[in-house]
């Protein structure tokens, strides 16, 4: 097989378990039903931070995000730290990135040679946490709720004829539809990598109409894990619940069906885009040598244990699907943990990079002999500090052994071939992989100085980004090229019908 082209199709907030891929018995996914079956799916993958840009940083870079600074929404992702897309573009690759991957920082590419549209959320460093929480007087006045989704978004929930999610995610697929198109006409044929990433499913838990009757209110189901009072959460999820302000507004049991509904539909509308997309690759010829790879950048806990969102540890919010199609490679399912951190040198394998050409510093695994029914064994490590708490909290796992660690909350210790909802914490009671994983974080992060590092990184954010908000405004917002429509068409000394003729691309079913 020559160089494969590569497409990774990243999508924003889908938990893995509502997928009918990874056991989900309601939503409807025809489309990803259908890369499923023909992919590896790795059954337990994880994000390595329940956050956006820090899990899109970590993932591109291959490195745990606090090992490039990577801890919210307004971290800089540094022109100097290699990606998959540097790698694979100086390997002779076309690279582009069509949609949503929260760049932040006056470097709006990070190795892709094209953008064909800007981001959704800004560039700049306005959305830096407040470095002073710790300076709060209790939990309520620490969870502040800068910057973040609410509980009136789970309230939103419910049918709209657009919304602006929407309106980006149709121009991310339209854009994406079109480049593949013009480059099986052009005569440039080197390989191309290509990222389409949406910014659905994530709340506000709107969608169509459409996508919204396609679901009966009888036929959603309610959470695994039924609503925990406050004061019976562990001191984290306390926090999240002041963090998120759920205790400015009651949840009745109507609004979760609502939420989770439209959930649902955001997820069909997804599937929609996605069939679009591979209909386009089939008309274009590229389906036979190209290697897809289906991945959300976290998960939602959507309703579990009475909790919204993600920045918890709980594996709703951090179990993510993770799908690789490989034309040469037949479908198998994973059971062993894999890492969003794991796609950069898959993608490398995958290319025909050999691993003495990366220099750099990974903390991801090939996947591709687990493709090819090799066993993987390595941990998997997640990580997350930011508004509503107090101290980085860090996760390991290995096997079914599940251990979060953090220096202002209490140990969590799940087993979960025997406990997959995380009900049962075994912590602090003599288990012998307690210590063990323990040795394994101790020797992960710097748990004893990382909190002054996040909070000395935020306050020079902060004066930065107030700096150059001041007098003459720089702006890193990305504008894509225009399109050059005139040259895409019939011009002076085209000949009828060869013009015509150069467009054909043959139709697929």
């Amino acid at each position: 097989m020559t160089q494969p082209n590569i497409l990774l199709f990243m999508v924003d907030q889908l938990t893995s378990f509502v997928l009918s891929a990874y056991g989900g018995k309601v939503c409807r996914t025809p489309n990803i039903d259908a890369l499923a079956a023909r992919s590896t799916v790795f059954e337990n993958a994880y994000c390595a931070y329940p956050l956006c840009a820090p899990s899109r940083f970590g993932m591109m870079a291959g490195r745990l995000p606090s090992r490039i600074s990577a801890f919210d929404n307004g971290a800089e992702f540094t022109a100097s730290t290699p990606t998959f897309a540097h790698y694979l573009r100086a390997e002779g690759y076309y690279t582009c990135i069509s949609g949503k991957m929260h760049f932040v920082g006056p470097d709006q590419y990070h190795g892709f040679e094209e953008r064909l549209t800007t981001e959704i959320y800004p560039a700049d460093m306005s959305w830096t946490p407040d470095a002073d929480f710790r300076d709060y007087n209790c939990d309520e006045e620490r969870a502040y709720t800068f910057g973040v989704s609410t509980i009136d978004t789970v309230k939103d929930a419910g049918p709209v004829a657009r919304s602006m999610q929407i309106d980006y995610d149709e121009d991310v697929i339209h854009h994406a539809k079109r480049e593949l198109f013009a480059r099986a006409r052009s005569t440039d044929k080197c390989p191309f990598m290509m990222t389409v990433s949406l910014t659905q499913p994530h709340d506000p838990y709107v969608t169509t109409r459409d996508c919204w009757d396609r679901y009966d209110d009888a036929d959603i189901d309610p959470p695994r894990v039924p609503h925990i009072p406050v004061d019976e959460r562990d001191p984290h999820s306390q926090s999240l619940y002041y963090h998120y302000g759920q205790d400015k507004s009651e949840l009745t049991a109507q609004d979760y069906r609502n939420a989770r509904h439209g959930y649902y539909g955001m997820i069909s509308y997804v599937d929609d885009l996605f069939g679009e997309l591979m209909q386009a690759l089939r008309d274009s010829g590229y389906a036979d040598n190209t290697v897809i790879l289906f991945a959300s950048d976290h998960g939602d806990m959507i309703g579990e244990r009475g909790m919204w969102f993600k920045k918890t540890l709980f594996d709703p919010a951090i179990r993510v699907p993770l799908m690789i199609s490989h034309p040469a490679i037949g479908p198998r399912r994973v059971r062993e943990p894999a890492s969003l951190l794991d796609i950069f040198p898959t993608l490398l394998s995958v290319a025909g990079i050999p691993k003495t050409q990366i220099k750099t510093r990974l903390d991801g695994k090939d996947l591709t002999p687990a493709m090819q029914g090799e066993p993987i064994s390595a941990p998997v490590f997640i990580e997350h500090i930011d508004g509503g708490t107090a101290a980085p909290r860090v996760c390991v796992r290995d096997g079914d052994m599940k251990l979060t660690v953090s220096r202002a909350y209490p140990a969590q210790l799940f087993d979960l071939s025997s406990d997959p909802c995380e009900q049962i914490n075994l912590a602090g009671q003599g288990h012998p992989e307690e210590r063990r994983l323990t040795q394994v974080v101790e020797e992960t992060w710097p748990l004893d100085t990382l909190l002054e590092e996040i909070i000395q990184l935020q306050v020079d954010r902060k004066l930065v980004d107030t700096a150059l908000s001041t007098g003459r405004e720089e702006l890193w917002d990305f504008t894509p090229r225009p399109l050059t429509q005139n040259t895409s068409y019939v011009r002076r000394g085209d000949a009828f019908p060869d013009v015509e003729r150069r467009g054909y691309l043959k139709s697929t079913k």
